[in-house]
């Protein structure tokens, strides 16, 4: 599902590597070992389920109809609004846990008090 609300296919870029395998077959094997085996043994099955329940799934590219209501529209806070991120280069763990990551910010720290040519 993108982000307008239409249903996309995505198909496989590449097989993974050595004994990996791919989400879909790790939630299954999973649930086998607890017991309570999904009833899933290919993709196109689970996707077959998938458009089962919920028929405009397989409306792939299309917008599905929206009964929405609009809501009554409120008052803004005085306050403006804040900065959201702070640390662009530290914004997830993996970022963080980089150094490279790590040299950036701190370069960024050190020149936001500058002055540019501008000022």
């Amino acid at each position: 599902m993108n982000t307008e609300g239409r249903p996309q296919l995505a198909m496989r870029a590449g097989f993974p590597p050595g004994e990996a395998k791919e989400n879909w077959a790790i939630l299954r094997a999973l649930s086998g070992e607890m017991g309570n085996p999904l009833p899933y043994d290919s993709l196109a099955r689970l996707r077959g389920a998938l458009v089962s329940a919920h028929p405009h799934l397989g409306e792939i590219d299309e917008v599905p109809k929206n009964d929405a209501v609009q809501l009554e529209r409120g008052a803004f806070a005085p306050e403006p609004f804040g900065q959201a991120v702070v640390e662009h280069y530290l914004t997830n763990p993996i970022a963080r846990a980089s150094r490279l990551m790590g040299e950036l910010a701190a370069g960024a720290r050190a020149r936001s008090g500058l002055k540019v040519a501008a000022e």
